[in-house]
């Protein structure tokens, strides 16, 4: 894949992400206007949790351990009869894990939510057990998009949310007065299906499910067995992050894993956009330089896309803490969610943005391990921030409350993703470190100028209905990336340089 190519490819995933997005928020923001915040969204929010975060691990490592694998056969005769094995394999082990998970439903909500008790825990184990056999459809519309990525059909598996967050819309709007959370809860459990079934007529076109035999001793089986292993652990611990501060949230005051829970929705927008956009398209171009041992193509590739997510996220970060209050008035306060609601929202969400930038190079980092097929590495980094985030939720939780909570995961971070350069370059030697030192102060001095000037606009954002404060907001917002952009212009800040100049080319070409 060229690099305009690329670039034309995840600037697609980066639209229909968006907008996928924008959909996502206003399934929160009509959930938050529902049912507010209460220990009943707390309930519920611990109980989606479980399927999410399988699901998240499941379909990380589904894709990192199968394409790197299947990329070897897709085009060859055996590509179909193979991915067909797989297929039933997955969908084998994850049917026996969704039943094992539902029967267990008790003992998997008490670890979960320890500090839950009487009718709380039991309307939780009740939510888990619908909800839980969507690890099923979840898992398998891991597997179809990462089908369908070595396919290079970036298009449909970005539409996976929509369907998704319709229901649940849907559902809400019109159920949820006479049924109330449980029109929610039933609603997610559909919600999960259907994004696999979205895909699957787009994964059939390919003659997948036409194959003629299924390749169950093919040695692409035993391989991604070897890989799956630990990048799932890997994958899970990661995403247990999530999970973590839900457990240390159901002892602190009701309403507090709310809090936490509208806030990560905000905090997850670029990294569910931007960065997932960036690391779908480098993934499968780092796979097979990898493959082809084209070394210093590989790295520069580490690098760059590095550059751009330190380029990219930086500014966000910054932006979204010093604009943290009207972003949460502008998309969740409405009807049963109040000023107050806004408040402590707005409260977990400058510490979790905190730690916007360090996940994202640390996700990138993984794939560059997946690409290399080392799956360990990632899985002792993702033990070592977990570890981390433990003891730092507990050493906060009590002077920062939830807060805390969130601070202490943005903290694991930053320690992991400096541990974790130092390893990747003792893997594959050097990939630019200076040169990324030298990007990160320049996009760090541009960001904080940025939101000094952010700051000084915050009086302009009070009051005002909804178009008033989308129009208040959108333009301070503009305003700052004007800033921003001017001064890394100014600071010829290297990654800046390189997308302006193919786009002056693409420009003049058109």
């Amino acid at each position: 894949m060229t690099g305009r190519t690329m670039i034309k490819s995840a600037g697609m995933v980066t639209v229909l992400l968006f907008l996928s997005r924008l959909f996502g928020f206003a399934r929160e923001a009509t959930i938050a206007a529902r049912y507010g915040t209460s220990w009943l969204t707390d309930t519920y929010f611990a109980a989606a949790s479980v399927p999410g975060i399988l699901f998240l691990a499941f379909n990380d490592a589904i894709k990192t351990a199968f394409i790197p694998v299947y990329g070897d056969y897709h085009d060859k005769e055996e590509g179909n009869s193979l991915a067909l094995a797989v297929f039933l394999l997955l969908g084998g082990l994850l049917l026996a894990g969704s039943v094992l998970l539902v029967i267990f439903a008790p003992l998997v909500m008490r670890l979960v939510v320890p500090g839950y008790t009487g009718a709380q825990y039991e309307l939780s184990v009740t939510m888990a057990r619908i909800m839980l056999p969507g690890l099923l459809f979840l898992g398998l519309s891991g597997l179809c998009s990462g089908v369908l990525h070595i396919k290079k059909n970036f298009f449909v598996p970005s539409l996976t949310a929509f369907p998704n967050n319709l229901v649940i819309i849907v559902s809400a709007l019109l159920l949820g007065v006479r049924y109330g959370i449980m029109a929610l809860v039933w609603a997610t459990a559909a919600g999960f299906a259907l994004q696999f079934l979205i895909q699957l007529p787009a994964v059939a076109r390919h003659g997948i499910f036409a194959a003629r035999t299924i390749a169950w001793h093919h040695p692409a089986i035993k391989r991604m067995g070897v890989l799956l292993l630990p990048v799932l652990i890997g994958s899970a611990t990661v995403e247990l992050k999530t999970l973590i501060d839900k457990v240390f949230g159901s002892f602190l005051a009701e309403q507090s894993i709310s809090y936490l829970n509208y806030a990560v929705k905000i905090y997850s927008l670029p990294n569910g956009i931007l960065i997932l956009a960036l690391l779908t398209v480098l993934y499968p171009t780092m796979v097979e330089l990898y493959y082809q041992r084209k070394m210093k193509e590989f790295k520069e590739t580490v690098r760059q896309g590095t550059g751009l997510m330190i380029v990219l996220m930086f500014p966000i970060m910054v932006g979204m803490m010093v604009l943290s209050t009207p972003i949460v008035r502008l998309i969740y306060e409405r009807a049963a969610f109040d000023t107050t609601a806004t408040h402590n929202t707005a409260y977990a969400l400058i510490f979790y943005s905190l730690g916007l930038l360090p996940s994202g190079v640390m996700l990138l980092f993984n794939r560059a391990f997946y690409a290399t097929k080392d799956t360990k590495t990632p899985m002792y980094f993702s033990f070592l921030t977990t570890l981390l985030n433990v003891v730092l939720n507990w050493l906060l939780m009590k002077p920062l409350a939830y807060g805390g909570l969130a601070l202490g995961t943005s903290l694991s971070f930053y320690l992991g993703v400096i541990a974790m350069a130092a390893a990747l370059r003792r893997k594959v030697g050097p990939f630019g470190l200076s040169l990324l030192l030298d990007t990160l102060w320049k996009t760090g001095v541009a960001s904080l100028l940025m939101g000094v000037a952010v700051w000084f606009a915050l009086p302009y954002l009070a009051g005002g209905g909804f178009l008033l404060q989308a129009l208040r907001l959108g333009s301070v917002i503009a305003l700052g990336a004007l800033v921003y952009f001017v001064l890394a212009y100014l600071l010829k800040i290297r990654e800046l340089d390189l997308a302006f100049s193919l786009l002056r080319r693409r420009l003049g070409r058109g």
